[in-house]
C-alpha cells in the first residue's frame, strides 16, 4: 500500500510539472535537412536557434532567438521601420532584450532605436563608438543613456572576444575599430556558432576598398561558416573573391529593399555568389527570411514566396572559331528549392527542348559548335516543375572573321628613252 502510495504521489507531481509547461513543437516540414519553406511557424522548440532576417526595406535588423530563449537584436532598420520591428518581436513574445548590437552608426542600422529601446527593457548594448555627427546617431546615443544599461564599445572588446549571449551557443566578435577610416568598417562583424552551423553578420563591411575589413577577416579569423548576412546589402564592393574563397557560404541572405537607388544587390556580387553554389536569399523578394537549426540541419522559411526560378547566370568563352566546340555554364535557384529545367537558344537556329530535372542552385553545362562566323547571342531559361518559367540569361560570344593579310606590291619604275610619236593632223573646212 506505501508503495502504491509513493507511485500514486510520483505521477500526480509529474502532471503537475508538465501541465505548467506550454511547448509546442515545429511542424514535421523540420525533421527534413536543409528545407526551405513558406509560412514560418511562430512556436520553436527549446533545443533550437532561430534567426530572423526581419524585411526592414534598405537597411539590415536581425533578431536571435536563442535556445534558451534569450533574444539578442542585432541593428534596427531606418526609424521609418522601428513600427514594423516592435510588432515582429511582440508577435514572437519579447519582453526584453538581452543584447542589442548595433553594427556601425548609420541611419538605415540604427534609425529605429529610440523607439525599439521605449518599448523593451535592454540589457546590454554593443556598438564600435565611432563617431558621426548625424541626428540619427545622436538619437541612439541618447536612447542608450536613457536605457542606463551596461555599454560595451570598442574601448572595452576586442575581436576576438566572446558575447554571452546563451550556454549554447558561441558568439565571437570578429571586428570591432572605432579608429577605421569610415563608418561601414568601424562595423562589429560576429560569427555565431551553435554545434555545426556557424553564421556569419557581417554588417556593411568592405572588401575591396576602405580598410579591407573583408581581407583581415581572412587573415586573422575563421570564417569558413555555413549562413552568411551578405555585407552592404549586396554591393559590389563586398563579398569578394578572396573573401568568398574561404568562407564558402552555402546559404547567402540580402537585407535590401526593392528599387533602392544604389542598384543593390549589385550583379557583381549575385555573379559571385553564384559561382561558390551558394543559396541566395533576398528580403526584397521573399520578406521575412527565418533560419532554424538544430546545430546540425538547418531550415530556412520565408514570408513571401516567389515562385517564379531567378534569372540564370551564363557563364563561358566570349570569343571563339567558327567550326571548333565551346563548353558553357548555366545555373539558376528556385525559391521554393523547386527542381528546375533548362532551355537553351545558341542563335543559330538550335534550340534545345527542356532538359532536366536539376536540383536548384545545381550548375549545368552545354556544348555548342558555330559553324559561320559572325556575333551570337546565347540565351538560357530555367523553369520548376509547375512550368513557372524565368528571364532569359544571356552571354554574347563572338565568331570573328579570319583576318586577310593584305600584301602591298611595289611597283618599279622602269626609265625608258623618250619616245617621240608623231600625231597626224587633221583639218577641216570651215
Amino acid at each position: 500500500m506505501r508503495e502504491n502510495k509513493h507511485r500514486t504521489t510520483l505521477v500526480l507531481i509529474t502532471l503537475i510539472l508538465f501541465s505548467g509547461l506550454n511547448i509546442t513543437p515545429l511542424s514535421e516540414g523540420l525533421t527534413c535537412k536543409n528545407t526551405i519553406n513558406s509560412n514560418p511557424s511562430l512556436s520553436y522548440q527549446l533545443d533550437e536557434l532561430n534567426v530572423y532576417y526581419i524585411d526592414v526595406g534598405q537597411g539590415d535588423s536581425i533578431l536571435i532567438q536563442t535556445p534558451e530563449n534569450n533574444f539578442v537584436l542585432i541593428d534596427t532598420g531606418s526609424r521609418i521601420y522601428a513600427d514594423k520591428v516592435i510588432s515582429f518581436l511582440n508577435n514572437h513574445h519579447v519582453t526584453t532584450i538581452k543584447t542589442f548590437i548595433a553594427t556601425h552608426p548609420h541611419e538605415d542600422h540604427i534609425g529605429g532605436c529610440e523607439e525599439i529601446f521605449n518599448a523593451f527593457h535592454i540589457l546590454t548594448v554593443y556598438h564600435p563608438g565611432y563617431y558621426i555627427d548625424s541626428q540619427a546617431y545622436q538619437r541612439f546615443l541618447e536612447a542608450v543613456e536613457n536605457e542606463g544599461c551596461t555599454v560595451y564599445t570598442d574601448d572595452k572588446i576586442d575581436p576576438g572576444d566572446y558575447i554571452d549571449i546563451s550556454s549554447s551557443l558561441s558568439c565571437r566578435v570578429l571586428n570591432i575599430n572605432r579608429y577605421a577610416s569610415n563608418a561601414n568598417d568601424a562595423g562589429i562583424v560576429l560569427r555565431l556558432d551553435y554545434d555545426q552551423v556557424s553564421f556569419l553578420f557581417t554588417g556593411d563591411i568592405n572588401g575591396d576598398r576602405g580598410d579591407y575589413v573583408e581581407s583581415y577577416l581572412v587573415d586573422y579569423w575563421d570564417v569558413d561558416i555555413d549562413i552568411l548576412k551578405v555585407a552592404h546589402h549586396g554591393s559590389r564592393h563586398s563579398s569578394t573573391d578572396y573573401f568568398l574563397k574561404e568562407a564558402t557560404p552555402r546559404v547567402s541572405i540580402i537585407s535590401v529593399g526593392s528599387d533602392n537607388p544604389y542598384g543593390h544587390p549589385h550583379q557583381e556580387t549575385l555573379d559571385r555568389l553564384s559561382q561558390y553554389s551558394s543559396l541566395i536569399y533576398r528580403t526584397d523578394l521573399n520578406g521575412d527570411i527565418t533560419v532554424t537549426t538544430d546545430g546540425v540541419t538547418w531550415n530556412i522559411y520565408y514570408e513571401k514566396p516567389e515562385d517564379t526560378p531567378l534569372k540564370p547566370i551564363v557563364t563561358g568563352p566570349t570569343r571563339g572559331t567558327a567550326g571548333y566546340s565551346y563548353i558553357f555554364y548555366a545555373r539558376s535557384v528556385d525559391p521554393n528549392n523547386d527542381q528546375l529545367f533548362y532551355k537553351w537558344d545558341f542563335n543559330d537556329g538550335n534550340v534545345t527542348n527542356w532538359i532536366g530535372p536539376y536540383d536548384s542552385g545545381e550548375q549545368i553545362s552545354a556544348i555548342h559548335r558555330w559553324d559561320q562566323n559572325g556575333t551570337y547571342i546565347i540565351r538560357v531559361k530555367a523553369k520548376d516543375i509547375y512550368d513557372h518559367e524565368s528571364d532569359w540569361g544571356v552571354l554574347n560570344i563572338a565568331i570573328p572573321r579570319d583576318k586577310k593579310i593584305n600584301v602591298k606590291k611595289t611597283l618599279s619604275i622602269i626609265h625608258l628613252p623618250f619616245i617621240q610619236v608623231y600625231y597626224p593632223m587633221f583639218f577641216f573646212e570651215s
